[in-house]
């Protein structure tokens, strides 16, 4: 189990060879938020991350890289998402807040399962993962209602989740397995992970890249056939990777740092250090934004 999970409660190759180091991606800003960052997710004209200690989501302009304004949503918020023209912040409190990033206020707050964690948007619709409770929920973009529950047998924990190849994917913190969701029928399938405690899930076309955080993987998923395509060693406890500029970045947040996988060759190109607990990678402004969520800072990232 990741550092981020415990700190949040609280408040077809194996091991592919990495390539020869590549040039290194600088660090151009770090940005000092204070409490505990966790999800990032870019709108027009901010960068915005959410601070699970303080209850808050944090917009920074990218232009600066300065803090521009703190508006108050749900305990615990960590993952965000911006679609629809909102941006959906999963507070794992059991609550969804809707935000209007011009203002930053909540226009509705939709209450989802228990422990909610993740947050994707797909087939006209947003879908949200409910840890505790087994399930992943869909709601309503017109309406701010779910609209369906979708549960898993025995000890499914829903962790990330993302669209590719007309599905939703679901990872599970527990297992070794994805999940792929019909948005037709709503109906479930198994596809192998290729590694242990497959929590995290990104999409890039119809590739699935899944960190498998129990054993220090990152794995290639192939949507449309369903299989797994490969198996690349990165750091420990890798956890919410997201696809940038067609490369795969990954947090290893129990050895602290971040990892860049190529998303062609499925190696890894390099390997950054960070400040403690490096917890959410998401892509903006054509940089890579990193939050640091023992350090209270968000890294900026230029790919090279």
């Amino acid at each position: 189990m990741s550092r981020l999970l415990i700190l949040l409660a609280a408040v077809a190759f194996v091991g592919a060879a990495a390539a020869a180091p590549s040039a290194q991606s600088p660090v151009v800003a770090r940005v000092t938020t204070g409490g505990a960052p966790c999800g990032i997710a870019g709108t027009p004209g901010a960068v915005w991350v959410s601070d699970a200690e303080a209850a808050q989501i944090v917009r920074l302009d990218p232009a600066t890289n300065a803090v521009t304004g703190r508006f108050t949503v749900h305990a615990t918020p960590c993952e965000l998402r911006y679609a629809k023209g909102s941006l959906w912040v999963v507070t794992q409190s059991g609550r969804l807040d809707r935000v209007d990033p011009t203002t930053g206020r909540v226009v509705a707050s939709i209450r989802v399962g228990r422990t909610s964690y993740d947050v994707a948007y797909g087939a006209g619709a947003i879908w949200v993962t409910n840890r505790s409770g087994g399930t992943v929920q869909r709601i309503s973009v017109k309406t701010n209602k779910v609209v369906k529950t979708i549960r898993f047998p025995g000890r499914v924990a829903p962790a990330g989740i993302a669209w590719s190849a007309g599905a939703i994917w679901v990872g599970d913190d527990y297992g070794r397995f994805l999940f792929r969701i019909n948005p037709k029928t709503h109906r479930f399938s198994r596809v192998r992970s290729g590694g242990d405690g497959a929590s995290w899930v990104a999409a890039n076309g119809t590739d699935v890249w899944v960190s498998n955080s129990i054993d220090g993987t990152v794995s290639r998923i192939d949507a449309v056939k369903r299989r797994l395509v490969s198996t690349t060693k990165v750091g420990a406890g890798p956890v919410n990777l997201d696809v940038v500029g067609g490369d795969v970045w990954v947090p290893n947040d129990e050895d602290d740092t971040l990892s860049r996988i190529d998303g062609v060759t499925g190696t890894v190109e390099e390997t950054i250090a960070t400040g403690p607990n490096p917890a959410v990678v998401a892509g903006a402004v054509g940089d890579v934004w990193l939050s640091i969520h023992e350090g209270g800072e968000v890294w900026r990232i230029h790919p090279a």
